[in-house]
């Protein structure tokens, strides 16, 4: 039988060998990856190059197609403006016949007794001293009431989808409307009169909500079951009373 130390020393040698094969081959490997990433860099590099180019040349080539486009324009204009205009038509001179004596002695006679005549005074009208008939308002609430009935369309379908609008139910609104009444008029009120509990302020907003035309039951109301009929005619008696609410009188003279 051989040696064992000389089996141990072959074994090592061809490991050695094989291992640097390994490596040789993962050296070309990697050199084989370089060069292909070398070759996709310098592709990407000419595409985008190429890309660049391309734009180039269809920017000058709308630069060059706008630079004509212009130039035909002007020249266009230039040539319109280079046209004769067409010759003014010559006054034409009409003859008007002199008047005859006759004529002129009659004319002169009618103005002469026109002017003879007493002339009659003019009529004074009687609407300069009539009452003339304005509104106004003196708070927020009495503004609004107002430009509703001042800006009320009077064709028959803007009335009827006013009348369709009338409060039905206000004791479901009831609550809604006098919270948001509370909202808005407490802060003023604090102001107004400090140091009272809330439960105070919550009784005196009541109290004047009772009066005020945020309060449904101050409103125009129907019947659920109220006709078109009657919605319209309940309609124009809340424009009629909130014409005669703010409506003053002043005239302007006396005769």
């Amino acid at each position: 039988m051989p040696p064992k130390g000389g089996n141990a020393k072959k074994e090592s040698g061809r490991a050695k060998k094989a291992e640097n094969e390994v490596k040789k081959k993962e050296a070309a490997a990697a050199d084989r990856e370089r060069q292909e990433a070398k070759k996709w860099e310098e592709g990407a590099r000419v595409d985008k190059s190429a890309d660049a180019r391309a734009k180039q040349e269809a920017a000058a080539a709308r630069k060059a197609e706008a630079a004509r486009l212009l130039a035909e324009e002007e020249a266009s204009i230039g040539s319109s403006s280079k046209a004769k205009a067409p010759k003014a038509a010559k006054p034409v001179k009409k003859t008007v016949p002199a008047p005859s004596m006759s004529s002129t002695a009659e004319t002169s006679g009618k103005g002469k007794g026109k002017a003879d005549e007493p002339q009659p005074a003019p009529a004074t009208s009687s609407s300069v001293y009539d009452m003339v008939e304005s509104f106004s308002a003196s708070n927020l609430d009495d503004a609004l009431d107002l430009l509703e009935v001042v800006n009320a369309k009077t064709d028959k379908d803007s009335v009827g989808n006013m009348a369709s609008g009338l409060e039905k139910h206000p004791e479901r609104r009831f609550k809604s409307a006098f919270e948001a009444y509370m909202e808005r008029e407490l802060p003023e009120l604090k102001k107004d009169r400090p140091g009272l509990r809330l439960q105070q302020y919550k009784e005196l907003l009541f109290k004047s909500f009772q009066k005020s035309p945020d309060n449904p039951f101050n409103q125009t109301t129907v019947s659920y079951d109220a006709t078109k009929e009657e919605k319209i005619e309940a309609l124009k008696k809340r424009q009629d009373e909130i014409q005669e609410r703010l409506r003053e009188k002043k005239g302007l003279g006396s005769p």
